[in-house]
């Protein structure tokens, strides 16, 4: 169920690069002002999310909204995700007992997207996974680049997420986690895909992290 839409290490690298390295879209962004607060500041639109498909552009911003005032994984729970995605969330058939999820209508050209929890077990956490999703693994994903990563670069850190970079044995990134109190959010290179330039996230989950 959970799909991995795209295969590509230059979003981790892209992440793990120091923020002046970073291209940025078209317009550039205004989130990171220099007091994080509870509503969430949406930035300029760049061209590419522009372009997105209207539901997959207001997805992004439930989550973005719900990652801004996500301060304990206790949070991570049916209920409080369903209303902040203003969406219910059912049984999970594939996972069983201790999961949820919901899958979207179709946003448009076979985009849709899934919201999954899963309940706290022994030595594991609450846990959620949002991601875009298409039947064709090869589909553009243009119609659902609602999320270049400098926005959700600008969005965590602006709202008290700490980033920092998972490397592997030999030195190369495996991936890229943002923190917050027990919360860890985790985006590897299967995570996303580069368009034209631009790093669009396309899925990103928590883990247990440290």
């Amino acid at each position: 169920m959970m799909r991995a839409a795209f295969a590509v290490t230059g979003l981790v690298m892209a992440c793990a690069a120091p923020a002046s390295d970073i291209s940025v879209p078209t317009a550039a962004s205004d989130a990171t002002t220099s007091h994080p607060s509870t509503t969430l500041e949406r930035p300029m639109t760049s061209s590419l999310e522009g372009h997105a498909l209207p539901g997959a552009r207001a997805a992004v911003d439930h989550l973005l909204a719900f990652l801004s005032t996500l301060h304990s994984t206790a949070t991570l729970k049916p209920e409080p995700l369903g209303q902040a995605f203003g969406v219910q969330l059912g049984p999970d058939s594939t996972n069983g007992a201790g999961w949820t999820v919901y899958h979207s209508p179709d946003l448009g050209r076979g985009w849709t997207y899934w919201l999954q929890q899963s309940d706290a077990r022994p030595s594991i956490k609450n846990g959620f996974r949002f991601w875009f999703d298409h039947a064709d693994r090869a589909a553009d994903a243009t119609p659902v680049c609602a999320l270049p990563l400098d926005r959700l670069r600008s969005t965590l850190t602006t709202h008290g997420w700490v980033e920092r970079p998972v490397p592997s044995e030999i030195g190369s990134i495996l991936a890229v986690e943002f923190s917050k109190n027990d919360v860890v959010l985790t985006l590897t290179p299967r995570d996303g895909t580069d368009i034209g330039g631009t790093a669009c996230v396309l899925a990103i989950q928590t883990t247990d992290g440290h």
